[in-house]
């Protein structure tokens, strides 16, 4: 069986964490999870890209899906359409 405990914290500039744990949690193997909110990149990389494929594209499909259309090696593959 598995148990859940959470604490709030606060991650110091040298990213070391010193971690005491209430008395009735047993000594032994543990899982840790560090779980953080962070900032979207400043750059818009993804939006400038997509508006890049969209400006460019002929088809309307996606460029994964492209790229599986263009290197099918078979007849066969060429039979199943995505």
């Amino acid at each position: 069986m598995q148990a859940y405990y959470e604490i709030e914290t606060e991650i110091p500039k040298n990213h070391q964490l010193n971690l005491s744990l209430p008395d009735d949690i047993p000594a032994g193997k543990a899982k840790v999870a560090i779980i953080y909110e962070f900032s979207e990149p400043k750059d818009n990389t993804g939006m400038a890209l997509t508006e890049f494929l969209n400006k460019y594209q002929t088809e309307d499909i996606d460029v994964d899906t492209q790229t599986f259309e263009e290197n099918r090696k078979t007849n066969a593959d060429r039979d199943f359409r995505l």
